[in-house]
């Protein structure tokens, strides 16, 4: 059988079909710019985390990212041609009109909040600011979105969860209890004492905690949020339930054995990861207590949907929406005692 015939080229090869050939686009100018920005700012996090943190650097390189995205979209006719030209007004007005229409996702959401929105669009425009004072370019900041807090939720949730947590402790026997279940008893009731946002917690040291027969106190370290960022954090020294300080006493003891085989020395900070995490012993991450919490939000919702409990809203998965409806039942009843 004889095969199709084909044109040679001068050399004697066979052309490469014209739909194989494509041109490699060049990286715009303004992008190239913008990396050895980003690079200056991975330097610092890297030396001193106190001035950029992991989050703060996850939050400038998203951004970067959205903006690589949205030039070939068209921000303006110069916008590619220098990191000046992109953080231009037009530029960014664009941008930001994109970044609000969901244009610039890289993966799907079903979240129809409008103070995520706002959120995101908050965080957009202080990258972009932390981008033209270090490259030392001249920036029209956009206005800022109001800030809007989630809505609070039935504080009967929280009594949910600590039933949960209680029914799960009951299913062993106290010594053999899982390491998680002590910690995470010990750390609801701390969370319905103290009220702390995840990175208070998550920093709390044990020299923080006093647990004698005389005082059962916990100092935290309150962090400036909203229009008090830039004071420096202060101290809040609160004291403990009885059943708190049980809680406590009991993940103390899984605390010691946890630390006992590991090398290097012992950590300061008063929550642990524990088995079967790889890691454990090892002081616990935000977002690793953020996971623990959602994963026993999610098991209580299950629990009141088999039950066909009717309700308005469902067990709040976020940590700080469930904190912000603690500390609205605690105002309102100081403001009705």
């Amino acid at each position: 059988m004889s095969s199709t015939a084909r044109h040679l080229s001068a050399s004697g090869d066979r052309r490469t079909p014209a739909v194989a050939l494509t041109a490699v686009p060049s990286t715009a100018a303004a992008i190239l710019e913008l990396e050895r920005v980003l690079d200056v700012f991975r330097t610092v996090n890297r030396k001193a985390k106190d001035v950029i943190s992991d989050a703060r650097l996850q939050q400038l390189e998203w951004v970067a990212s959205e903006l690589a995205i949205a030039l070939p979209l068209g921000l303006s006719e110069t916008a590619g041609d220098s990191l000046e030209d992109l953080l231009a007004s037009d530029a960014v007005h664009a941008y930001l009109l994109l970044g609000r229409g969901g244009f610039l996702r890289t993966m799907p959401t079903v979240s129809t909040d409008p103070t995520s929105v706002d959120a995101s669009e908050r965080i957009r425009i202080y990258c972009l600011e932390a981008f033209a004072r270090q490259a030392r370019i001249p920036f029209d900041a956009p206005d800022m979105p109001p800030m809007t807090l989630r809505p609070t939720v039935s504080p009967r949730f929280a009594d949910l969860i600590t039933g949960h947590l209680e029914d799960e402790a009951g299913q062993w026997p106290e010594a053999d209890r899982p390491d998680i279940i002590v910690r995470g008893l010990a750390m609801w009731e701390v969370m319905r004492d103290v009220l702390p946002r995840l990175g208070e917690l998550e920093s709390m040291l044990l020299d923080d905690l006093s647990l004698t027969e005389d005082t059962r106190t916990l100092t935290i370290l309150r962090q400036p949020q909203g229009g008090l960022r830039g004071r420096m954090p202060e101290p809040e020294t609160i004291e403990l339930r009885a059943a708190t300080a049980r809680r406590l006493q009991d993940w103390l003891e899984r605390w010691d054995m946890l630390t006992v085989r590991l090398e290097g020395g012992v950590p300061k900070h008063l929550w642990l990861s524990t088995p079967p995490n790889p890691d454990a012993g090892v002081p616990i991450h935000r977002r690793g207590i953020s996971k623990w919490y959602k994963k026993v939000a999610d098991a209580v919702q299950v629990k009141q949907d088999a039950a066909n409990v009717p309700e308005q809203d469902l067990v709040p998965t976020r940590w700080e929406t469930m904190r912000r409806t603690l500390l609205a039942q605690r105002q309102t009843a100081e403001a009705t005692a």
